[in-house]
Parts: structure tokens; sequence; C-alpha cells
């Protein structure tokens, strides 16, 4: 699959962003797009440019540090999913994907798709935490621990 990416470029939190244009070719429908922006990054390192900065950690779904404005959706084109769970099956061979930070005035960007969680950060640090229904099962923040 061929895709050509839209992607904010920030040089950091005061400088003026910019959408950039690159193309990534010959993707397995089977990447996830965390992997297809990696693969982006590692072509880039090759010819000598800057990597676009993201941010990532479990890449399992579960912390959220992945979130993206994926053509104009959150987390993009998958209901109740995080930006790591979503696949490039999703989209169109050939398509257009416009990628953008987490855009909010609690989270301000620092570089790129970079943005600053702090606000987040502290709520968690408080004792709060963010609860999710996932379905039937409980929500682990609230078992009771004896």
């Amino acid at each position: 699959m061929n895709f050509t990416l839209k992607i904010w470029r920030q040089k950091d939190a005061k400088a003026k962003g910019a959408f950039e244009t690159y193309k990534v070719e010959n993707i397995s429908a089977d990447t996830s797009f965390l992997e297809m922006l990696d693969i982006l990054n590692n072509n880039l390192i090759h010819e000598g440019k800057e990597p676009v900065a993201f941010d990532h950690d479990c890449r399992e779904g579960i912390c959220g540090m992945c979130s993206l404005h994926i053509d104009g959706r959150a987390h993009g084109p998958g209901d109740g999913a995080t930006t790591c769970q979503i696949y490039m099956r999703r989209f169109k061979d050939g398509a257009t994907i416009v990628i953008e930070p987490w855009r909010s005035a609690a989270f301000p960007v620092i570089k790129d798709l970079v943005v600053d969680r702090s606000a987040y950060d502290k709520i968690l640090q408080a004792g709060g935490f963010i609860s999710v229904r996932t379905n039937a099962v409980q929500d682990a923040n609230n078992i009771p621990i004896p």
C-alpha cells in the first residue's frame, strides 16, 4: 500500500508550525499506524532529514501516549481504539492521510506531534484517574484492594 502523509511539523513550542507532505510506499495492510510512522522516520533518517517526533509508550492501546488526530478524527478511523491500535488496512491504498497533534489548550504542542501532557499527569499524581467502561469488566481503579 502507498500513502501520502500530510504531517504537522513544528520545531518547538514557540515556532510556527505547518504541514509537510511525505510519501510512504510498500506498506503492509497489517502494519500498525505507529509502525508506518517508524518506517517514515527510518526513510527520513536514511535521507539525512529530521524524523517526525511523536509520542508512544506501550503500543498496546493502554497508555494513551500515542494520541493523534488522523484525518480530523481523534485517534483516526477506529471507534474506541487508540492510534496504536489502528492498522493501515483501515485506509485505502493511495489515500492522503492528514496527521496532527492532539489539539487542546490543555495540551500545547512541544514538537511536531508531541504535546505537553503535564496537565493530565497532574490529575494522575493527585490520585485522580480517568475511567473508560470496557464492556462488562469492572474498571480496575474501582476494584477495592483489601
